[in-house]
């Protein structure tokens, strides 16, 4: 219904204005003194019916009151002359009077900023608690993921340093544990740092130790007979397990040397241990079924005594206990009650041994294993000491008792992180994670890196690709989605402009009024020029600014990629040259006609930068006829009538803008490449996709964006009433459910793709359902926001021709019709919006004086 009437109004309208010209008839025909007939002149070129009524000159129809009056004697005093209705010439009085949008519309607004503070705080908050929580790992790696965890429990082989002799952490690429051949096995909780390395290397890369995870460590139990434990690698809990067996076929012979069992077998006859030591489940490792526990019965002699393992600097014994239960089951002669039999644990350095601890049968009877953990005295650390289990005193009838899951667990040398061992060590193993990265391609193998390591595809010769696909990364993919938003938005640009010639036609006519036929200005309708305050020294200031920083850049990624270098040079001559990308060329070409094409329309359009041999100062033309009502700004055109408002800033306003522009028109393109040139600490390497995402933010939303955040920024926490009832005209819009739902269409769809184009890892279809959910609602509320922010004055169009000073805002509404009046009604409201236009001229009073217009003296009181 709504629309109905606007079409009715409209179609009313121009037939009233065209109503008088069709009626006017054929000139008569008067006979002279010879009879010869002639055109009879007469003495006006328009019909009495559309004269004005005041003094009878060519008038133009007035909807207020329907009646015909002349632009001098209907816009003189300000009101009609019929029915005394304000008669403005510019849009700044009727701007005094526009409507209430009532207090639901207002508190929506005020809905929105809270809302928009709320997420805002809770995001923030939330990334500063994740990062003072993320796990640490042993080769300072940083795990991937959003709150990432150290979920996985793995278990690796571990030698000992070949030169001294001491155990230190095992080094990367990880060999998974195998029962028949591991000695020594490093079990601990991991995380993942390189998902495309730890799927294409089959789980043999891109993972390490954690030595701290804050947030788990008050959710996870460190012990290792607990599930899900948080096994942490830190300097108190490093170690080597020098001896493991869990008593299952085949035996462990390897990692188990047992030098004598005495009475003890492989058998279930007592039970087994339910609560199994994590032993890892990662990789191609995975513990065998768990059937069997170590059973101990007959006569004279109990016991199981290791061979000597290293326990120099300490360690602890770790076995599950478990003695026949008070209830007898007669048929099952294996596992008898035990009454007296008492189990020991002892050690032995030399020549005699000594009792660590004694179990009594009482505390340890039942059905069920019981964990035993016992620290090493220091008076049994060295590198050959001997374990015994056994049972001294028991009734050969019974006192049956088993153990399972039997561990002796080796302490690293004190300060072994400061030993020259390791940082060798470290170093070697930095360079083979590396090599295998850029051998797999991975997204953490930059172009750099391969020229730091004189990488050649011949190294790889050893290494599994594991069925990977040759993909983009991450800064690539940036540079080639805000490619396509810079055609898509050249396209979009002049698609648009085909379809709405047709409205702005009056604007074009205006341009086109240079030639002497358009009559002047005249004291109630002046046409005036201002030309703007110009300053060499601001505009060669903000361009060497701009192209310095762009061609240390540049010299920068030159200089990193030895591009000079290798054309000197035959390739086969220097491995230096012989690591070459074609995708990271084609993004740095394009990156850097993003960053030039920005920086060209910065400064010819906001800083307006001039010749110096012929300067010529901006020119601002007001013209108030009303059949033109135009403000001319260089070759762009504002209607005066859709000016909304007029406000002085001071020169910290000014700074601010143009501090907005000028970082916009950094080379964030071609610097999200260049930044990986430097050797980043890890968690650093988010520069680069930060710049490539604010250079994808940049053509999406133009030059002006960090300008535009920062106005949308003031309006969420404006206070002023005036300003909350322009919110609340914003929020009722139409066409906001249009651009929700578009919103909550498209974000899915760029996100999931982005998503999916460097995601190797496997998500379930419960978590992909959840995370479009997320997209989904989030990306809607973004284009309802940007819906509404439209209807604010929060798009600046700036002319810094100066050093920043005092400056005026005007606010002038872009309207926009489409052609089309009923398929696409909303289309020309959601293209329309505020803008903002910031300008600083030689005589601002008169400026401020032109643009009130007739009733200048109203607006000022």
């Amino acid at each position: 219904r709504r629309n109905v009437k606007d079409i009715r109004q409209t179609i009313t309208n121009t037939i009233f204005d065209h109503v008088a010209e069709l009626k006017q008839p054929a000139p008569a025909l008067a006979v002279d003194a010879t009879g010869a007939s002639g055109s009879a002149s007469s003495s006006s070129s328009f019909p009495s019916e559309i004269e004005c009524r005041m003094c009878l000159e060519k008038g133009f129809f007035r909807t207020c009151c329907k009646s015909y009056y002349c632009h001098q004697c209907y816009f003189q005093s300000g009101r009609c002359p019929k029915c005394n209705k304000e008669t403005p010439l510019t849009g700044l009085a009727a701007a005094l009077n526009k409507e209430d949008p009532g207090r639901v519309a207002v508190g929506v607004s005020w809905l929105i900023s809270v809302l928009i503070v709320v997420i805002t705080i809770a995001s923030v908050s939330l990334l500063c608690w994740n990062a003072s929580n993320f796990p640490v790992t042993l080769s300072t790696n940083q795990c991937r993921g959003w709150l990432p965890t150290c979920n996985l429990a793995v278990c690796i082989e571990h030698n000992q340093h070949e030169e001294s002799g001491l155990f230190l952490p095992a080094t990367q690429p990880y060999k998974d544990c195998d029962r028949s051949t591991s000695v020594h096995q490093v079990i601990a909780s991991a995380c993942v740092y390189d998902w495309e390395a730890y799927v294409w290397s089959n789980h043999s890369i891109g993972y390490d130790l954690c030595i701290s995870s804050p947030r788990e460590e008050q959710s996870r139990s460190t012990s290792a007979s607990s599930s899900n434990p948080l096994l942490l690698y830190s300097n108190d809990n490093a170690g080597v397990y020098v001896f493991d067996d869990d008593f299952e076929f085949p035996p462990k012979e390897a990692s188990a040397p047992w030098q004598e069992i005495i009475n003890g077998k492989y058998s279930n006859a007592c039970g087994i241990n339910r609560n199994q030591s994590v032993r890892g489940n990662h990789g191609s490792f995975s513990p065998p079924d768990n059937k069997n526990a170590l059973v101990f019965g007959g006569r004279q002699r109990r016991h199981a005594t290791t061979k000597g393992l290293n326990v120099e600097f300490g360690g602890t014994v770790e076995f599950h206990l478990k003695l026949g239960p008070l209830i007898q089951n007669y048929l099952n002669s294996e596992c008898q009650t035990a009454f007296e039999g008492d189990v020991t644990l002892e050690y032995n350095t030399g020549n005699f041994w000594t009792r660590m601890s004694t179990y009594p049968a009482w505390k340890y009877r039942g059905e069920e294993f019981q964990f035993i953990s016992e620290v090493i005295p220091s008076e049994a650390r060295s590198n050959s000491t001997q374990f015994r289990i056994g049972q001294p005193k028991f009734d050969e009838m019974r006192d049956h008792w088993a153990i399972d899951d039997f561990r002796v667990l080796s302490r690293l040398a004190p300060q072994w992180q400061a030993s020259e061992e390791y940082k060798e060590l470290s170093r070697k193993q930095s360079e083979d994670v590396k090599l295998t990265q850029c051998c797999l391609d991975t997204n953490q193998c930059s172009f750099f890196d391969k020229k730091r390591i004189s990488f050649d595809n011949g190294l790889c010769e050893n290494i599994s690709t594991g069925g990977r696909r040759l993909k983009l990364k991450t800064s690539e993919l940036l540079i080639l989605f805000s490619v396509v938003a810079a055609v898509v938005e050249v396209l979009y640009r002049l698609l648009f402009s085909r379809f709405t010639r047709i409205v702005k036609s009056n604007q074009e006519q205006f341009s086109k009024d240079k030639d002497d036929s358009v009559e002047e200005g005249t004291a109630l309708f002046p046409r005036k020029k201002f030309l703007s305050i110009s300053s060499l020294s601001w505009q060669y200031s903000v361009t060497f600014l701009l192209c310095g920083v762009t061609l240390l850049t540049v010299y920068q990624l030159l200089s990193a990629s030895m591009l000079f270098h290798c054309i000197r040079r035959e390739k086969s001559e220097d491995p230096l040259c012989r690591a070459n990308d074609a995708s990271f060329y084609i993004s740095s070409i394009a990156a850097f006609c993003l960053d030039a094409r920005v920086i060209g329309l910065l400064l010819a359009r906001v800083f307006c930068v001039e010749n110096p041999r012929n300067p010529k100062a901006l020119e601002v033309e007001v013209d108030l006829h009303p059949d033109r009502r135009q403000m001319r700004i260089g070759t762009g055109i504002v209607p005066v009538g859709e000016i909304t408002d007029l406000q002085a800033k001071n020169r910290f306003f000014s700074w601010f803008v143009s501090s907005c522009y000028i970082l916009c028109g950094l080379p964030l393109a071609l610097g999200s490449l260049t930044i990986q040139s430097f050797e980043l600490r890890p968690g650093l390497d988010v520069i680069s996709p930060i710049l490539g995402s604010l250079a994808f933010l940049r053509e999406l939303f133009g030059p002006s964006v960090f300008a535009k955040f920062w106005l949308c920024v003031g309006w969420i926490f404006t206070l002023r009433k005036d300003d909350r009832k322009e919110f609340g005209r914003a929020v009722r819009r139409k066409g906001l459910l249009q651009q929700f739902l578009f919103g909550s269409c498209l974000t899915p769809v760029v996100v999931m793709f982005t998503l999916l184009m460097r995601r190797v890892e496997d998500v379930s279809p419960t978590d992909n359902l959840i995370l479009f959910l997320i997209f989904f609602v989030s990306g809607g509320f973004f284009g309802l926001l940007l819906g509404v922010f439209r209807g604010l004055p929060t798009a600046p169009d700036a002319y810094f021709t100066s050093w920043p000073r005092n400056c005026y805002a005007v606010t002038y509404y872009d309207k926009v019709r489409c052609p089309c009046i009923f398929s696409w009604n909303y289309c020309g409201e959601i293209h329309s919006r505020q803008m903002r236009l910031i300008i600083s001229l030689d005589d601002m009073h008169e400026f401020r004086k032109s643009l009130m217009g007739n009733l200048s003296n109203k607006i000022e009181s």
